[in-house]
């Protein structure tokens, strides 16, 4: 077993670092699914966009509306799972995390910077879908708000904090190494695929 300190990144991460550079050519290199649990105790299971690493470098960021189902599933359980796999490196990763939602409420000043530095690099199309009715309601072909430069309220950010790892890869020699991350400290161990 590899134990790493604290501050030091898993091995697991680093090697999700070099999945992505090395699927970049691929469009869909960006999309993992994300699973929550509802009240009831049921899967939710969603399709959503990578948007890149939090400031510790760790945390994976995602947007959402505030009004969409996954927002309240998270406020009453925090954990979720990310299921990721790059076809051009014949990799997964599941990821266990515990999820932060950074909303236009957030008190922390690094927060509502990093929330606004992702709204920035928003393209306009996916900008506009902050402005539509909320998620799941009928749709209205009638006007919509102004598209802004300025965050709406239905504006999230979601900060997906790693806790676990599973790094499975199916080349010719395939491999599985489960990280743990127990009292600050990464425990890394290698197991049968």
């Amino acid at each position: 077993m590899n134990e790493m300190t604290p501050d030091a990144s898993c091995e697991a991460l680093a090697e999700l670092k070099t999945a992505l550079r090395k699927n970049r050519r691929d469009a869909h290199h960006r999309y993992f699914q994300m699973a929550t649990v509802t009240a009831e105790g049921h899967p939710r299971n969603r399709t959503v966009v990578f948007r890149g690493f939090g400031a510790d470098d760790a945390s994976l960021l995602v947007i959402t509306d505030c009004r969409s189902e996954k927002i309240v599933e998270l406020r009453q359980n925090a954990a979720t799972e990310v299921a990721w796999y790059f076809t051009r490196t014949r990799e997964q990763f599941r990821i266990s995390a515990v999820t932060t939602c950074v909303d236009y409420r957030c008190q922390s000043e690094e927060g509502s910077a990093l929330r606004e530095q992702v709204w920035q690099q928003l393209s306009e199309a996916a900008r506009a879908q902050f402005f539509w009715p909320g998620p799941g309601l009928p749709l209205d072909t009638g006007t919509t708000a102004a598209v802004t430069d300025e965050a709406p309220d239905t504006f999230a950010l979601l900060k997906l904090s790693p806790v676990a790892i599973d790094h499975l890869v199916l080349s010719k020699v395939q491999t599985r190494r489960r990280s743990q991350l127990t009292d600050g400290r990464w425990h890394e161990h290698w197991i049968n695929p």
